[in-house]
């Protein structure tokens, strides 16, 4: 969950020039939130002429052509699979058609910042997991550690050198005009890679005359190359392998009635691994295979698309749990498991605070994009703050997942904020506390019109190892974003709310 705060819109005040008449209703919608900047807009109150093309080329369909249009889409997408649970079923997952779109220039320079980010993060969980140097340094607090309920012990068992997280995304915002942020960093099973496929793959489909020529933007697909080059080189530090081998890349999966199973399908057949669930793996004689009918493969690199006590607790394909066989042919190094078990201890909500003390630490360097400030609620110092300023901050216990059990102070009652008080005095190691950011908002294409929607941004790391220093790792940005948004009026952008995606436009 993202939460904005209070000011004066400027889209909804202002001349307006050279806009198309269907953006004319911002000028009359008035958002839930207010104080936001639209990214389609100049700080003038001027319609940037990318979107101004854009929504004018979406405009020129007409009403019945566009309402058509969607309704393909509608039924495209239902057919595909790429559906949500609701409580009336399932339903299309929600696609708008008006794109985000982000200057080359940008993007090299939010990469960099990622691509620095992830690399503290993968000599962070090696150096925990390992010699504990930051730890013994004083530079992170053990209890930070021990109280987080990503820690693994089977994050120990990770050989020494292997890429501990291969994939990774990382959720941003825009809370002014050319700035940007991390809010969230996921290391454990970052979807939506191959969703960001989906936006664009829609947009050819059904709407291909508000694309710009051939060549104008990065494509989607560009990432995937980037993803296999990374998990083979992964695959490569097994035990045994051959640089002449044809590696096994797997991918395991719930199966079909997981949520994500039509992304997985994509996913996994551009990048050539095999999707399988956990009853067709098997470990003989300290191998792991996947059975393919009669036939077996051996798998250098698994890839989960499932928690790792899911994953670990799943029958194979002899009927007996994953467990501890698989857990002693990963600590061979005769299998890599990315992104490997333990890695949520990088998600954790206390331990992003310290993330630029890492940067730092291992690094040397100073953090090339932003976070949002995070007061630790186990300080006394910070608690204290906290305390003061509660009817101020977002509260998020540090084992929430998907919004769960997080307080926004503007929003509480007396009785909800002095409730929330006395559980950050009873447990204060539970919680953490950030700023109210200013989340962006975009054009929304609804009810035959657009509005400020508001949006977030993931972006999607692949690492792979260095060549030429063992101990260290090449990021990757991958020319891909997914952008999520929030149904018009609301700050969600939970798909479980109601949210739903764009394409995102990087410029070549």
């Amino acid at each position: 969950m993202t939460t904005t705060s209070a000011g004066e819109n400027p889209t909804n005040s202002g001349p307006h020039e050279g806009v198309p008449g269907a953006f004319s209703a911002y000028r009359d919608y008035i958002p839930a939130t207010k104080g936001v900047h639209d990214e389609s807009v100049t700080a003038d109150a001027k319609m940037r002429p990318d979107y101004c093309t854009v929504l004018g080329s979406i405009e020129a369909l007409g009403s019945e052509r566009l309402t058509a249009r969607l309704r393909e889409t509608a039924d495209d997408l239902e057919e595909l699979g790429v559906t949500i649970n609701s409580k009336d079923g399932n339903r299309p997952y929600p696609i708008d058609i008006a794109p985000r779109i982000i200057t080359a220039e940008r993007w090299a320079e939010i990469s960099a910042g990622l691509e620095q980010r992830v690399r503290a993060h993968e000599l962070f969980l090696r150096d925990v997991y390992g010699p504990g140097e930051i730890l013994k340094a004083g530079r992170i607090d053990r209890e930070v550690l021990r109280r987080a309920p990503g820690y693994s012990k089977d994050g120990h068992k990770v050989p020494e050198g292997f890429v501990r997280a291969g994939l990774c995304g990382l959720d941003l915002v825009s809370p002014s005009a050319g700035e940007w942020i991390v809010l969230e960093d996921n290391l454990r099973m970052p979807g939506g890679l191959g969703m960001s496929h989906i936006n664009r793959r829609i947009l050819e489909d059904h709407f291909a005359e508000i694309l710009p020529t051939p060549g104008k933007l990065r494509h989607p697909r560009e990432a995937y190359p980037i993803m296999r080059e990374a998990f083979l080189a992964a695959a490569a530090l097994v035990e045994g392998a051959d640089a002449d081998d044809d590696f096994g890349l797997c991918m395991v999966s719930p199966g079909e009635t997981d949520t994500t199973w039509y992304e997985q399908n994509l996913v996994s057949g551009e990048i050539g691994a095999a999707l399988v669930t956990a009853d067709k793996l098997l470990v003989d004689d300290g191998i792991l295979y996947r059975l393919d009918g009669d036939h077996r493969h051996r798998v250098h690199l698994l890839n989960p698309r499932m928690g790792e006590e899911e994953l670990f607790g799943s029958e194979g394909a002899d009927g007996l749990k994953l467990g501890e066989t698989l857990r002693d042919v990963m600590a061979a190094g005769a299998v890599t498991i990315i992104n490997a078990p333990g890695n949520g201890l990088a998600d954790d909500k206390a331990v992003y605070a310290l993330v630029p003390d890492m940067i730092d630490f291992y690094l040397g360097e100073e953090p090339l994009i932003g976070q949002v400030p995070t007061l630790l609620c186990s300080d006394e110092k910070q608690r204290e703050e906290v305390l003061d300023r509660l009817d101020e901050l977002v509260v998020k216990p540090i084992d929430g997942y998907g919004g769960t059990g997080i307080t926004v102070g503007p929003e509480c009652s007396e009785d909800e904020l002095e409730e929330r008080r006395s559980e950050i005095r009873e447990t204060p190691a539970r919680f953490v506390a950030q700023d109210i950011i200013p989340l962006s908002t975009l054009p929304t294409l609804s009810d035959g019109a657009f509005a400020p929607s508001h949006v977030d941004l993931r972006a999607f790391v692949m690492q792979r190892p260095d060549p030429d220093d063992p101990s260290r790792t090449i990021a990757q940005t991958a020319p891909t974003a997914m952008t999520r948004v929030a149904p018009v009026g609301t700050m969600i952008v939970n798909v479980s709310a109601g949210g739903g995606g764009k394409d995102t436009w990087i410029k070549s």
